[in-house]
């Protein structure tokens, strides 16, 4: 699917010339970065390394990593602000601990991102009854998740006690922001929301079983390729596993204008990133689709060279 590119000078921009000098200052004292951190034109890459020894904040007057950790929110900020301040993002690393949230607790509506909820409600409630999905629901889950089709996510809905159902089992869930419409779609949450709903049905020793988890993150895994935009843009080549849900619609509520959330998983060496990233008032589907994968590409990687510099202490 062709994606409109909607880049605006100064914002990335900025944190690359941000990212860039920090290293630069950092290879003053010592430090230096892998080979791969550097394209041919010299431009610095977020996902590469960093090596060995560590900087000196003295030796330079700043410590590099203070700097880039208050970098990546100002350049996610930049860049929300730059398109309008329709957006949203947060993310969670579950394997540092890491989080980045900037205007998380702004409400949009789902759209399909809420098949997640209902796949994972199915689960539950037939974990509580002591049975398991039949064949046909699992047909059901299958064209739900993987080609986002509306009639399998209706007749899900329907079997999980529609809005009473997924509302019960979100309390569950932990979530707190979230107000499930009787018209799936027409839900409303926050990516907030979106991050508490992956952690618990992801968390071991959370409601739902590592058979269930299982099930859910293969289906996610199979996602149509022209439905994998948003989140998948943040993988790099370490990434190991990358898990996507994507929601989409023209909005009466954005005055027709398009609606464009994905949540997701990406899983590499060091880090388990939890994503949800939110974006309305888009003119076209394809600017929502980029405008979710840039911000998410740029959260990610500004949390990712922070772990770098971290570790190169």
């Amino acid at each position: 699917m062709a994606h409109v590119r909607t880049r605006v000078p100064g914002t990335r921009r900025t944190f690359a010339v941000l990212a860039t000098a920090t290293v630069a200052l950092v290879g003053l004292s010592g430090c230096f970065l892998h080979p791969s951190a550097q394209s041919a034109n010299g431009s610095f890459v977020a996902g590469a390394s960093v090596a060995s020894q560590p900087a000196s904040p003295r030796s330079l007057g700043f410590d590099p990593l203070t700097v880039v950790s208050s970098a990546v929110p100002s350049a996610v900020k930049a860049y929300i602000s730059a398109h309008g301040g329709h957006s949203a993002i947060e993310v969670a690393d579950r394997a540092t601990g890491a989080a980045l949230a900037i205007n998380g607790d702004k409400t949009f509506q789902t759209a399909s991102i809420v098949k997640f909820d209902i796949l994972a409600t199915r689960l539950y409630q037939h974990q509580q009854a002591g049975t398991t999905m039949s064949a046909h629901e699992k047909s059901l889950a299958f064209k739900m998740i993987t080609a986002s089709d509306n009639n399998a996510a209706s007749a899900l809905f329907a079997m999980d006690g529609s809005a009473k159902g997924l509302t019960t089992a979100n309390k569950v869930f932990g979530m707190e922001a979230t107000h499930v419409a009787s018209a799936w779609g027409l839900t409303h949450t926050t990516p907030t929301d979106q991050i508490r709903l992956m952690s618990t049905v992801m968390d071991p020793n959370g409601p739902i079983n590592a058979t269930n988890q299982t099930y859910i993150l293969t289906l996610m895994s199979q996602v149509e390729p022209d439905q994998r935009w948003g989140v998948p843009a943040a993988a790099i080549p370490d990434s190991t596993n990358v898990y996507v849900k994507n929601g989409w619609d023209t909005m009466t509520a954005y005055g027709g204008l398009w609606g464009d959330n994905s949540i997701g998983r990406i899983v590499e060496p060091g880090h388990d990133w939890l994503v949800a990233v939110m974006s309305n008032y888009n003119r076209t589907d394809s600017a929502g689709h980029h405008l979710d994968g840039e911000l998410a590409t740029l959260a990610v990687g500004g949390l990712r060279l922070q772990a770098q510099l971290a570790g190169a202490r």
